[in-house]
Protein backbone atom coordinates (compact mmCIF):
# COMPACT_ATOMS: atom_id res chain seq x y z
CA UNK A 1 0.00 0.00 0.00
CA UNK A 2 1.28 3.94 -0.76
CA UNK A 3 -0.35 6.08 1.33
CA UNK A 4 0.06 9.62 1.15
CA UNK A 5 -2.60 12.13 2.73
CA UNK A 6 -5.93 11.77 1.64
CA UNK A 7 -4.76 9.17 -0.91
CA UNK A 8 -3.82 5.45 -0.58
CA UNK A 9 -3.31 2.52 -3.59
CA UNK A 10 -2.68 -1.00 -3.92
CA UNK A 11 -1.41 -3.28 -6.09
CA UNK A 12 -1.48 -7.49 -6.31
CA UNK A 13 1.41 -9.52 -7.61
CA UNK A 14 0.43 -9.83 -11.02
CA UNK A 15 0.35 -5.65 -11.22
CA UNK A 16 -3.37 -5.00 -10.47
CA UNK A 17 -3.61 -1.52 -9.17
CA UNK A 18 -6.51 0.58 -7.56
CA UNK A 19 -6.49 4.44 -6.03
CA UNK A 20 -8.49 5.40 -3.24
CA UNK A 21 -9.43 9.37 -2.53
CA UNK A 22 -11.18 10.90 0.38
CA UNK A 23 -13.77 13.11 0.46
CA UNK A 24 -14.37 16.11 2.53
CA UNK A 25 -17.23 13.97 3.75
CA UNK A 26 -14.89 11.28 5.07
CA UNK A 27 -15.79 8.88 1.82
CA UNK A 28 -13.23 6.83 0.24
CA UNK A 29 -13.74 6.95 -3.66
CA UNK A 30 -12.77 3.80 -5.16
CA UNK A 31 -11.27 4.04 -8.56
CA UNK A 32 -11.13 0.13 -9.97
CA UNK A 33 -8.95 -1.38 -13.01
CA UNK A 34 -11.04 -1.59 -15.78
CA UNK A 35 -9.05 -4.12 -17.54
CA UNK A 36 -8.72 -6.53 -14.38
CA UNK A 37 -11.96 -7.45 -13.00
CA UNK A 38 -10.26 -10.39 -11.34
CA UNK A 39 -8.59 -9.12 -9.27
CA UNK A 40 -11.24 -6.59 -7.60
CA UNK A 41 -11.74 -9.46 -4.64
CA UNK A 42 -8.28 -9.15 -3.50
CA UNK A 43 -7.83 -4.81 -3.98
CA UNK A 44 -10.92 -4.19 -2.02
CA UNK A 45 -10.09 -6.21 0.29
CA UNK A 46 -6.64 -4.93 0.88
CA UNK A 47 -8.60 -1.42 1.25
CA UNK A 48 -11.15 -2.54 3.96
CA UNK A 49 -8.27 -3.73 5.87
CA UNK A 50 -6.38 -0.26 5.63
CA UNK A 51 -9.29 2.38 5.80
CA UNK A 52 -12.20 3.16 8.05
CA UNK A 53 -15.57 4.46 7.14
CA UNK A 54 -17.43 4.26 3.33
CA UNK A 55 -16.01 3.20 0.31
CA UNK A 56 -17.74 4.39 -2.77
CA UNK A 57 -17.35 2.68 -6.75
CA UNK A 58 -19.10 4.50 -9.20
CA UNK A 59 -19.64 2.73 -12.21
CA UNK A 60 -22.20 2.80 -15.61
CA UNK A 61 -25.54 1.13 -15.28
CA UNK A 62 -24.52 -1.23 -18.25
CA UNK A 63 -21.72 -2.75 -16.83
CA UNK A 64 -22.34 -6.40 -17.62
CA UNK A 65 -23.23 -8.94 -14.45
CA UNK A 66 -19.49 -10.14 -14.28
CA UNK A 67 -19.18 -6.47 -12.57
CA UNK A 68 -22.02 -6.12 -10.53
CA UNK A 69 -21.43 -9.97 -8.75
CA UNK A 70 -17.67 -8.84 -7.76
CA UNK A 71 -18.84 -5.53 -5.84
CA UNK A 72 -21.72 -7.63 -4.54
CA UNK A 73 -19.42 -10.40 -3.20
CA UNK A 74 -17.16 -7.73 -2.00
CA UNK A 75 -19.59 -6.22 0.25
CA UNK A 76 -20.99 -3.54 -2.05
CA UNK A 77 -24.52 -2.44 -2.84
CA UNK A 78 -26.13 0.45 -4.99
CA UNK A 79 -27.30 3.20 -2.96
CA UNK A 80 -27.92 6.18 -5.91
CA UNK A 81 -27.56 6.70 -9.31
CA UNK A 82 -26.73 9.29 -11.95
CA UNK A 83 -27.84 10.77 -14.81
CA UNK A 84 -25.19 11.96 -17.19
CA UNK A 85 -25.67 14.63 -19.66
CA UNK A 86 -24.50 16.11 -22.90
CA UNK A 87 -25.93 19.90 -22.78
CA UNK A 88 -25.50 22.52 -26.06
CA UNK A 89 -23.76 25.67 -24.85
CA UNK A 90 -26.92 27.37 -26.95
CA UNK A 91 -29.30 25.89 -25.58
CA UNK A 92 -28.03 27.26 -22.48
CA UNK A 93 -28.18 30.54 -23.31
CA UNK A 94 -30.87 30.41 -25.66
CA UNK A 95 -33.95 31.71 -22.99
CA UNK A 96 -33.45 35.39 -22.35
CA UNK A 97 -30.64 37.05 -20.63
CA UNK A 98 -31.28 37.45 -16.62
CA UNK A 99 -31.27 40.12 -14.41
CA UNK A 100 -30.02 39.69 -10.83
CA UNK A 101 -28.79 41.63 -7.97
CA UNK A 102 -25.56 39.66 -7.11
CA UNK A 103 -22.41 40.64 -8.66
CA UNK A 104 -20.98 37.25 -10.92
CA UNK A 105 -17.20 37.29 -10.08
CA UNK A 106 -14.33 34.32 -10.24
CA UNK A 107 -13.43 32.56 -7.55
CA UNK A 108 -9.96 33.84 -7.60
CA UNK A 109 -11.81 37.21 -6.26
CA UNK A 110 -12.49 35.74 -3.06
CA UNK A 111 -10.69 34.36 -0.23
CA UNK A 112 -10.67 30.27 0.19
CA UNK A 113 -12.60 30.14 3.32
CA UNK A 114 -15.65 31.87 2.58
CA UNK A 115 -16.24 30.15 -0.78
CA UNK A 116 -15.20 27.27 0.87
CA UNK A 117 -18.28 27.49 3.71
CA UNK A 118 -20.29 28.71 0.47
CA UNK A 119 -19.93 25.16 -0.93
CA UNK A 120 -20.62 23.40 2.31
CA UNK A 121 -24.18 25.52 2.71
CA UNK A 122 -25.06 24.08 -0.68
CA UNK A 123 -23.42 20.68 -1.01
CA UNK A 124 -25.76 19.74 2.53
CA UNK A 125 -28.70 19.84 -0.02
CA UNK A 126 -27.07 17.50 -3.46
CA UNK A 127 -27.57 14.05 -2.95
CA UNK A 128 -24.67 12.34 -2.54
CA UNK A 129 -22.78 14.98 -0.92
CA UNK A 130 -24.56 15.61 3.00
CA UNK A 131 -22.00 15.61 5.79
CA UNK A 132 -19.31 17.31 3.29
CA UNK A 133 -17.35 19.66 4.87
CA UNK A 134 -14.34 20.96 2.57
CA UNK A 135 -11.80 23.30 4.51
CA UNK A 136 -9.95 26.39 2.71
CA UNK A 137 -7.11 24.51 2.40
CA UNK A 138 -8.55 21.41 0.51
CA UNK A 139 -10.02 24.72 -2.00
CA UNK A 140 -6.96 26.11 -2.57
CA UNK A 141 -5.17 22.69 -3.34
CA UNK A 142 -8.05 22.09 -5.96
CA UNK A 143 -7.35 24.84 -7.93
CA UNK A 144 -3.91 23.13 -8.68
CA UNK A 145 -5.89 21.60 -11.01
CA UNK A 146 -4.66 21.58 -14.70
CA UNK A 147 -8.47 21.64 -15.53
CA UNK A 148 -8.94 25.03 -13.30
CA UNK A 149 -9.99 27.53 -15.07
CA UNK A 150 -10.96 31.17 -13.05
CA UNK A 151 -13.82 32.14 -15.97
CA UNK A 152 -15.56 28.93 -15.55
CA UNK A 153 -15.29 28.84 -11.37
CA UNK A 154 -17.55 31.32 -10.46
CA UNK A 155 -19.52 32.85 -7.70
CA UNK A 156 -22.00 35.57 -6.94
CA UNK A 157 -22.30 37.76 -4.29
CA UNK A 158 -25.29 40.28 -3.71
CA UNK A 159 -24.51 43.67 -4.32
CA UNK A 160 -25.50 45.38 -1.30
CA UNK A 161 -25.94 42.69 1.25
CA UNK A 162 -22.53 41.62 0.12
CA UNK A 163 -23.05 37.88 0.89
CA UNK A 164 -21.82 34.78 -0.99
CA UNK A 165 -25.40 33.21 -2.29
CA UNK A 166 -24.11 30.90 -5.31
CA UNK A 167 -21.77 29.37 -7.57
CA UNK A 168 -20.72 27.64 -10.47
CA UNK A 169 -17.79 25.05 -11.04
CA UNK A 170 -17.08 23.94 -14.59
CA UNK A 171 -13.67 22.14 -14.85
CA UNK A 172 -12.50 22.46 -18.26
CA UNK A 173 -11.73 19.15 -19.48
CA UNK A 174 -11.05 17.75 -23.11
CA UNK A 175 -12.61 17.22 -25.36
CA UNK A 176 -15.64 18.83 -23.43
CA UNK A 177 -15.80 20.63 -20.50
CA UNK A 178 -17.82 19.14 -17.52
CA UNK A 179 -19.85 20.87 -14.83
CA UNK A 180 -18.74 19.90 -11.48
CA UNK A 181 -21.12 22.09 -9.41
CA UNK A 182 -24.46 24.04 -9.46
CA UNK A 183 -26.11 25.62 -6.28
CA UNK A 184 -27.56 28.43 -4.63
CA UNK A 185 -28.38 29.01 -0.91
CA UNK A 186 -31.52 28.06 0.72
CA UNK A 187 -32.78 31.34 0.22
CA UNK A 188 -32.16 31.58 -3.11
CA UNK A 189 -34.03 28.58 -4.31
CA UNK A 190 -36.66 28.83 -7.08
CA UNK A 191 -35.15 32.39 -8.23
CA UNK A 192 -33.24 32.65 -11.27
CA UNK A 193 -29.78 32.67 -9.74
CA UNK A 194 -28.26 29.62 -10.51
CA UNK A 195 -29.89 30.39 -14.77
CA UNK A 196 -27.83 33.42 -13.97
CA UNK A 197 -24.17 31.82 -12.93
CA UNK A 198 -25.23 29.47 -15.92
CA UNK A 199 -25.00 31.61 -18.53
CA UNK A 200 -22.10 33.55 -17.30
CA UNK A 201 -20.72 30.97 -18.01
CA UNK A 202 -22.41 29.50 -21.09
CA UNK A 203 -21.20 33.04 -22.92
CA UNK A 204 -17.71 32.36 -21.97
CA UNK A 205 -17.76 28.90 -23.60
CA UNK A 206 -19.82 29.89 -26.52
CA UNK A 207 -16.94 32.67 -27.58
CA UNK A 208 -14.97 30.35 -26.90
CA UNK A 209 -16.31 27.98 -29.39
CA UNK A 210 -17.00 25.26 -27.63
CA UNK A 211 -20.53 23.63 -28.33
CA UNK A 212 -21.06 21.47 -25.16
CA UNK A 213 -20.76 20.46 -22.22
CA UNK A 214 -21.26 17.13 -19.97
CA UNK A 215 -22.98 17.25 -16.24
CA UNK A 216 -24.28 14.70 -13.80
CA UNK A 217 -27.76 14.65 -12.41
CA UNK A 218 -28.82 12.58 -9.04
CA UNK A 219 -32.16 10.62 -9.78
CA UNK A 220 -34.08 11.91 -7.11
CA UNK A 221 -33.39 15.85 -7.92
CA UNK A 222 -35.77 16.79 -10.11
CA UNK A 223 -34.86 20.29 -9.92
CA UNK A 224 -31.47 19.76 -11.50
CA UNK A 225 -33.25 17.03 -14.53
CA UNK A 226 -35.77 19.40 -15.38
CA UNK A 227 -33.00 22.30 -15.79
CA UNK A 228 -30.82 19.61 -18.07
CA UNK A 229 -33.64 18.95 -20.28
CA UNK A 230 -35.53 22.42 -20.84
CA UNK A 231 -32.08 23.11 -22.10
CA UNK A 232 -31.54 20.65 -24.73
CA UNK A 233 -29.64 18.02 -22.61
CA UNK A 234 -29.04 14.76 -23.88
CA UNK A 235 -29.15 11.82 -21.30
CA UNK A 236 -26.04 9.81 -22.77
CA UNK A 237 -25.45 7.59 -19.63
CA UNK A 238 -26.90 6.51 -16.23
CA UNK A 239 -24.28 5.65 -13.63
CA UNK A 240 -24.84 3.75 -10.28
CA UNK A 241 -22.44 4.64 -7.18
CA UNK A 242 -22.26 1.37 -4.88
CA UNK A 243 -20.81 1.31 -1.84
CA UNK A 244 -19.56 -1.04 1.37
CA UNK A 245 -22.24 -2.48 3.41
CA UNK A 246 -20.33 -2.17 7.07
CA UNK A 247 -17.52 0.30 7.11
CA UNK A 248 -14.67 -0.58 9.44
CA UNK A 249 -15.12 1.82 12.35
CA UNK A 250 -11.81 3.36 13.34
CA UNK A 251 -9.62 1.27 15.90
Amino acid sequence: MNDVDGERSWSTEDGAAMRALQRPDGAWSIRLPDDNVAAWAALLSMARSDISGAMLVSRSSEDCVEVSSELRRAGFSPVRSETVWRLPVAGLLARPSVRTVHRIVSVTSWGADAVAELDNSIRRDIPGTRGWVGTGEQLTASLDDPQFDPALYLVAQHSTRRSLDGLIRVWNRSPEPRLGCLGVTRPWRRTRLALALVQEVATTLHARGVAHITAETDATNRGSYLMATHHGGEAIETTVEWQNARPRRPD
